[in-house]
């Protein structure tokens, strides 16, 4: 995990907060009171989802997590999640989570850079089961998939020597076409 990455992240988040504490001076300073609050309460609901983030039990996976943000951000592709676990029993070792997380993260990241894709959008959902863990990124298909693949083939080598997986799929929906990367981590057993 590059520490470059988490640094940018941190600059980001400072330099969000400074501006956020600007907004909410400035509807203060015009006695709007009521649109201060409204603004109060939008930033709230962000941290609270970047919490998700934070609390994850494998610190490796949150770093893989707010490296992708910071570089969504830098290459202006709209990185959006939905966090509904905390991998607290998986039984995957934390580099690898972290190394899996990484390389998906960023490999979508990349194909979603080029100036000439409209819909910069990366949706990560993460998810538990009874018997395994699943975060899946979907985003549009934008560019040929052979050297995706290729890094995909790579991280399901790393996870198959821990009874994980990752694959990725080329999905057709109403006539839009979309790249779908799988990562399953296996639960410790209870």
């Amino acid at each position: 995990m590059e520490l470059k990455s988490l640094l940018e992240f941190i600059r980001l988040q400072r330099h969000d907060f400074l501006n956020h504490l600007q907004v909410i001076s400035g509807f203060i300073q015009m006695n709007k009171g009521e649109k201060a609050r409204e603004y109060l309460l939008e930033v709230a609901r962000e941290l609270e989802r970047l919490a998700k983030i934070i609390h994850l039990q494998v610190p490796e996976a949150t770093a893989a997590f707010l490296a992708a943000l910071a570089q969504g951000t830098d290459l202006q592709v709209e990185v959006d999640y939905d966090i509904q676990c905390n991998l607290a029993d998986c039984s995957v070792a934390g580099e690898q989570v972290g190394a899996a997380l990484e390389t998906a993260f960023s490999q979508a990241i990349s194909c979603l850079s080029s100036p000439e894709v409209a819909n910069r959008r990366l949706e990560i959902t993460l998810r538990e089961s009874e018997d395994c863990y699943t975060c899946r990124l979907v985003f549009p298909a934008v560019t040929p998939c052979e050297p995706l693949k290729e890094k995909i083939s790579a991280v399901n080598r790393l996870l198959a020597g821990h009874d994980g997986r990752a694959e990725m799929v080329e999905v057709q929906k109403d006539g839009e076409s979309s790249f779908e990367i799988l990562l399953v981590f296996p639960r410790r057993e209870s």
